[in-house]
């Protein structure tokens, strides 16, 4: 284990018990939620009391690493979650609890150093976590819910925040179930921590690949009893794809007026950081889908969309377009996803043309990169 020291900021973080009073509020967050489950007070104040025993215990400082995962296993959705620690290099301090094993996976992409954008992280992964920030990062919310926590305000504080990111957005308030999972993930990585305190020389992630896994039981007379065993990490299984829903009607008036064919388009789609979103709202990622002609660098209208959009329609889309921009259909149309190869063979078996995998598109990559500096996007 490596250990590193102690950040030299001023911190002050409140270990007492938060006390309800008669006008404090009876759930949190509900203008942001929009109708969706919002956190009760007594849901907020026992993820509040975690956190501040997950402060006070800092497990960046001289335990965990952001490789050494902690697992457990939701009781209520019987999902497999995945607790990661960050802070040991000083820069972040947080636990942020991965959803599910195709959000393990991307955490795994990302730790591996592949290259992605931020973008394409809010992507594909659903996860909650608790941040330690300075008090000139809270947001109005934020304050409401430490004022009641009794968590001190002075200058040189830092207090934890509280978010969950779903597959296409950005980091958002969380709801009553959210409250839950995150609480279970820090109970887990105390009691690992625990563990270790017991038995200096226990590395848990001595094997590669295997992970503790935590058995948490209800907490009675304010002690938790916990189990902690070992488990592999899941292995990728291949996914299914739903094919788009063809559009019978352009793919018909294209065939009718017997356009020529030729070229090569090279498509592409992705995630931006840019939010989509009223003031108050969940904030979306734009989506895009880009054609650009191979030889010439063209590059045709892009399509647009939320996270909720089929990305097999956005693509139909943005070949359809520029079918119709161009006068012609493409002979080839080359993607570097496997996974957008299967979605646009009806469409290439309806027009005629062929889908290829290419790890190069240098027209639309140039084109991609200038449009996602436009938006600000950033790789990891």
């Amino acid at each position: 284990m490596h250990k590193h020291a102690r950040p030299k900021q001023r911190e002050l973080f409140s270990d007492t018990q938060p006390q309800s009073a008669g006008d404090t509020p009876s759930r949190f967050f509900e203008r942001e939620l929009a109708g969706e489950e919002a956190p009760a007070l007594q849901s907020m104040q026992a993820l509040y009391q975690r956190a501040t025993q997950l402060h006070m215990r800092a497990p960046w400082n001289d335990l965990l690493e952001e490789e050494n995962l902690v697992l457990f296993r939701d009781p209520i959705s019987n999902e497999q979650c995945f607790c990661a620690v960050m802070g040991s290099l000083g820069e972040v301090r947080m636990l942020q609890t991965y959803i599910g094993e195709s959000s393990y996976f991307w955490f795994r992409k990302v730790h591996d150093g592949r290259p992605l954008t931020v973008g394409d992280f809010y992507a594909h992964q659903r996860s909650v976590f608790v941040q330690y920030v300075p008090l000139k990062e809270l947001e109005p919310p934020d304050r409401e819910l430490l004022k009641v926590m009794k968590h001190p305000l002075a200058k040189g504080t830092v207090a934890p925040i509280f978010r969950a990111i779903r597959p296409g957005y950005h980091p958002w308030f969380v709801t009553e179930n959210e409250v839950r999972i995150l609480v279970r993930g820090i109970e887990a990585v105390l009691a690992v921590c625990d563990l270790m305190d017991k038995d200096p020389d226990l590395d848990p992630w001595d094997t590669a690949d295997v992970y503790p896994f935590v058995t948490l039981d209800e907490a009675k007379n304010g002690r938790q009893k916990y189990n902690v065993t070992e488990v592999d990490a899941p292995c990728a299984a291949r996914q299914t794809v739903e094919p788009p829903v063809s559009d019978t009607k352009r793919i018909q008036a294209i065939i009718d007026r017997k356009v020529p064919v030729k070229g090569t388009l090279d498509v592409d789609h992705f995630y931006s950081l840019s939010m989509i979103g009223e003031k108050h709202a969940r904030k979306a990622c734009l989506r895009i889908a880009l054609a650009i002609e191979a030889k010439t660098a063209f590059a045709f209208p892009p399509g647009l969309g939320s996270p909720e959009d089929s990305t097999g329609e956005m693509l139909q889309r943005v070949v359809l377009g520029a079918i119709e921009a161009s006068g012609t259909v493409p002979a080839r149309i080359c993607v570097r996803d496997r996974e957008f190869k299967s979605l646009l063979t009806p469409l290439a078996l309806a027009l005629g043309f062929e889908v290829a995998i290419k790890k190069s598109l240098p027209a639309l990559d140039f084109a991609k990169r200038e449009m996602q500096a436009a938006l600000g996007d950033s790789e990891f």
